[in-house]
Formats: structure tokens, C-alpha cells, sequence
């Protein structure tokens, strides 16, 4: 028999597949928080990238990656009779595709260096990469994402976010308007989208072993709280 883990799931990083097992109470799973942020994401609508590289000029040594990039259509609606209703912090943003930069970790939120120090120049390399921009605005957005973490125009809002354990104050105060999204709260907006459209997400052969996997575990979970103790963000 399996003994029960610790209320407290939350483990050093590390990029691992979606681990799945039984024990005597339920269903359990550990998940990568790279790929837990790709399915938060992925439920709130956004298009994702996971693992997006950013190469270099000249040379062979890459420059970063983002850990998830995604983007969200402005007319984003999923299901015609009772459209889905997606997280606020991303519906607020009216009338423009929305563009995340997702740093994630299993622990403290952070953003990494290559995403905050404007002399490497990556942030330009990722919008040109995307091409979201002409030339001389992708530099205003990369400029503008330095300074205050987010940029808008016309017709995009492109921010940094983090996922991760527990809020960074030094984040909050440097990037005020930068979201914090942390594990509980991903996980209870998980669990709340598959409960309010159970018979929606009911067939999902196409999913990846993660998707599946929570799915199997809100299955077999009695309750929103259940559902976060039985997942182990890696």
C-alpha cells in the first residue's frame, strides 16, 4: 500500500512527464509546472508554445527560451449555448489578442535575467520572432516590457506573467501590472472548468498524457481541495 503524501505538494523543478498512480485513497499525479502552466493557458484559451527558443544572431549557443508562450484571440468564446468563462486577468484585456510571456517555476515566482535586462536585447528577439510587430514598434514593445513588464497598441496587450508557489515581492514592486499566478489558484480554475463542463470535456482523445491525467485525477477527486492534494506541481 502507498503511503499519503503530505498536504503539501510542491517540489524542487524539473521537467518530468505526468506520473500517474494509485493509492489507497484516489488518484495522484505529479506534473511538471511547465506543463501545468501549458494547461492553464491552454483551458483559458490561449494558443501556446511551450519551450519557445530564442536563438541566436550568429553563433551556436542559444540566447533563452520562454517557458510558455501564448496568445489569446480577442473574440476568444468556447461553447455557443454557455460560453466558458475564462480568468479575469485575461478577459479584462477587450478587443486585443493578448500575448503572454510565461516564466514558471515550482517554487517563488521570478523572472529570469535574459526577460529583465535590456542589453541582451532578447525580448526584441522574441517579438520579431513572432511577429506580432512591425520593426520600429517591436523595439517600442521590447523597450516598454523592460521598463513596466506589458505593452499595448492597437490591437495587442502583451505581458510577462509568472506561475509559480508563492507571490515575489520584489516582481510586484519592480512589475506591479505583472501577473503572480500561483499553483492553488491554477489548479481550482482547473478543477472548476472541467466541473462546470463536465459533459464538454468529457471526450478528449486528442489530449497529451498530462491533460488526460488531470482529467483522471478530477475523476477521482471528491471535491476542489481533493483535486490540488492529489497533484504534485514538479
Amino acid at each position: 500500500m502507498r503511503s499519503r503524501r503530505p498536504v503539501s505538494r510542491y517540489a524542487p523543478s524539473g521537467r518530468l512527464s505526468a506520473n500517474v498512480g494509485r493509492r489507497s485513497r484516489g488518484q495522484f499525479m505529479d506534473i511538471s509546472s511547465e506543463q501545468l502552466a501549458y494547461w492553464y493557458l491552454r483551458l483559458n484559451g490561449f494558443l501556446t508554445i511551450p519551450n519557445f527558443v530564442v536563438h541566436p544572431d550568429c553563433g551556436r549557443n542559444q540566447e533563452t527560451d520562454v517557458d510558455v508562450l501564448g496568445i489569446r484571440l480577442p473574440y476568444r468564446a468556447e461553447n455557443l449555448h454557455r460560453p466558458m468563462k475564462d480568468e479575469p486577468r485575461f478577459t479584462r484585456v477587450h478587443e486585443k489578442s493578448f500575448i503572454a510571456i510565461a516564466e514558471v517555476k515550482s517554487g517563488r515566482c521570478a523572472l529570469n535575467g535574459p526577460w529583465t535586462s535590456p542589453e541582451r536585447q532578447n525580448m526584441l528577439r522574441v517579438f520579431r520572432a513572432v511577429g506580432a510587430f512591425p520593426k520600429i514598434e517591436a523595439d517600442l514593445a521590447a523597450q516598454s516590457l523592460y521598463e513596466t513588464g506589458h505593452y499595448q497598441s492597437q490591437l495587442y496587450y502583451v505581458s510577462l506573467m509568472c506561475l509559480g508557489r508563492e507571490v515575489n515581492p520584489d516582481v510586484a514592486a519592480r512589475y506591479p501590472l505583472v501577473p503572480q499566478v500561483l499553483w492553488p489558484d491554477v489548479l481550482a480554475f482547473i478543477y472548476r472548468r472541467f466541473s462546470e463542463y463536465k459533459n464538454q470535456k468529457a471526450s478528449h482523445p486528442q489530449w497529451d498524457a498530462h491533460g488526460t491525467a488531470l482529467w483522471e485525477v478530477f475523476e477521482r477527486s471528491r471535491d476542489e481541495r481533493q483535486f490540488e492534494e492529489n497533484i504534485r506541481v514538479l
